[in-house]
This record gives C-alpha cells, sequence and structure tokens, in this order.
C-alpha cells in the first residue's frame, strides 16, 4: 500500500527546503503536522528519512532515494495539471525577460488582447538565454547573439548596442570625448562583461586590463542606475528609445554600430500544435 498523498507531499516540501518549519510554511500547515507525516512515513516504510540534530535534519541515504523520485513525480504531476489547465482555459504561458516585457512587450498587450480576446497570456520571467525548460512556458523570448540565432526560432527584434549615461553622471566624471576615456570610469554591466567589451572592440579599443563593476541581471535595474547617474552602461536600442527622448540618460557618442543580439521566439515541445499556441506566435512576429 503506498504512503497518503498528504504525507508524501510534506516529506518533499521537506526535503527540498531542508527544515520542517520552511516546509509548513510552504504547505500552510504546522511543523508538527510536518513531522507527524513524517514520522508515519518513516514507520510506514521501516526506515528512517531524515536524521534529526538538534533542529536541523538532514536527508538519510534512502531519504535521498525517496527525494528524487517525489521530485519527479510531483513535477511532473504539476506539469501536466498545468498544461490541461491551459489547454481547456486556452491559457498560453509566454517566458520573456523584464527589460524586453517593460520596454517591448507591455505597450502592445492591449492589441493582443484586441485581436484574440480569447486568449489569457501568462507572462513569466525568464532572465537567461535557454532558460524555457525551467519556465514550464509555452513559448520563451530569448536573447543572444545574433549569430548564435537559435534553429527553428524567429527573429523578433534586432538590436543595437549605444554607450548611455546620465547628465549628473558627465557632471561628474566627464568630459569623455572618446572611447578609451571610460576605461578608468564607473560602468555598470549587465551579466557579465561582455556587453561592454564587445561595445570596446567595435569602438576599436582594447581594455588592457580587466573590466571591473558591479554585474545585475535585471536590465532595468542597470538603466535606473544609469539614470541616477550611478554610472555608465551598455543600453540597447530600441529598447532605451524613450529613456533618450526623455532625457533620462544620454547617448555618450554618435557612433552607430551594427545590431550585434537580438531576441528571438521559440515555441516549446508540446505546444507547438496549438491553435491559441501559434496565433501569439504569428502576432509577436507582426509587431516586429
Amino acid at each position: 500500500m503506498l504512503p497518503s498523498l498528504s504525507a508524501l507531499r510534506a516529506f518533499d516540501a521537506a526535503a527540498k527546503t531542508g527544515s520542517f518549519r520552511a516546509a509548513a510554511e510552504r504547505l500552510s500547515v504546522t511543523p508538527t503536522a510536518i513531522s507527524h507525516h513524517i514520522r508515519g512515513l518513516e514507520e510506514q516504510l521501516g526506515t528512517l528519512l531524515f536524521e534529526r540534530v538538534g533542529r536541523e535534519v538532514k536527508l538519510t541515504e534512502d531519504g535521498k532515494r525517496l527525494a528524487e523520485t517525489t521530485a519527479r513525480a510531483f513535477g511532473m504531476l504539476e506539469d501536466t495539471v498545468g498544461r490541461l489547465r491551459r489547454t481547456s482555459r486556452k491559457v498560453v504561458r509566454l517566458a520573456a525577460g523584464p527589460i524586453l516585457t517593460a520596454r517591448w512587450l507591455m505597450p502592445r498587450i492591449s492589441d493582443l488582447w484586441q485581436s484574440f480576446p480569447g486568449i489569457e497570456l501568462e507572462v513569466v520571467p525568464s532572465y537567461r538565454p535557454r532558460m524555457g525548460d525551467q519556465t514550464h512556458a509555452d513559448i520563451v523570448l530569448s536573447w543572444h547573439r545574433l549569430a548564435d540565432m537559435p534553429r527553428g526560432a524567429l527573429k523578433l527584434l534586432e538590436l543595437r548596442p549605444v554607450a548611455i549615461a546620465s547628465a549628473q553622471y558627465l557632471d561628474q566624471y566627464g568630459p569623455i570625448n572618446n572611447p578609451a576615456d571610460l576605461l578608468d570610469k564607473p560602468i555598470l554591466h549587465q551579466r557579465n562583461h561582455w556587453g561592454w567589451l564587445d561595445w570596446f572592440a567595435a569602438m576599436n579599443v582594447q581594455p588592457a586590463s580587466p573590466l571591473i563593476g558591479v554585474v545585475f541581471e535585471d536590465a532595468n535595474i542597470l538603466l535606473r542606475g544609469a539614470a541616477e547617474g550611478q554610472g555608465a552602461v551598455v543600453g540597447w536600442l530600441p529598447l532605451i528609445d524613450q529613456d533618450l527622448r526623455e532625457g533620462r540618460v544620454l547617448r555618450l557618442f554618435d557612433q552607430d554600430i551594427k545590431p550585434t543580439h537580438g531576441y528571438f521566439v521559440e515555441a516549446q515541445d508540446g505546444s507547438r500544435d496549438r491553435r491559441e499556441v501559434q496565433n501569439v506566435i504569428d502576432w509577436l512576429v507582426s509587431q516586429s
């Protein structure tokens, strides 16, 4: 006879959090309930699943084996239930990075609703390229170098890098007459240093030492830092067009660099044949 689903769910939460108290908070029950479930599970299986040291718990070898299975099982259940729910409600789950969502998708979202009123769009954050398999999304808007365009993807938007900063930054650290002047001034980075390295290379500047500066994951935070004078950043046209028009940041140089990166539309396996997914893809491409 299999253990109860409640006991297995309690065990799975405790295994993932490493704490009966944290598991209780996750499942909205008391720590005593979690402890009771796990004690009963251990009695039914005839083996210890956790080693208890004071208030801390640690999985035993048998506990680790069961945890691997419950993680897979509950993950499959959640994925299947989610897909069934989305199919019946015509929900399309879209994964996209925060800056694309805020600067490109949001200004167009009412047009999607008017074009397809029967589709409910759920937008979830996807910060890194190729992260779609972790979001359970139907469609992923991924960011890549143009030369690394994913096979089977559709190009949504080409991006051109520009160096930008605020007037406050220029007052404090200027004048900046050529790109090499930025090498000894505060600069901020998104995700890694490659944005600045690519920009310097395009401007025929070879840094003599590794670049330094704070690295941020969210480009919206990066742009706010630039607007507040915390550092110069590499921005991407056309995503920062409004920031430039409204004077929150200024272009440091007028040279136009050809597009180096882009956003791409990818449908996930298992969603390609759904009509509503194809409708959203067609709409996205029509907006590019």
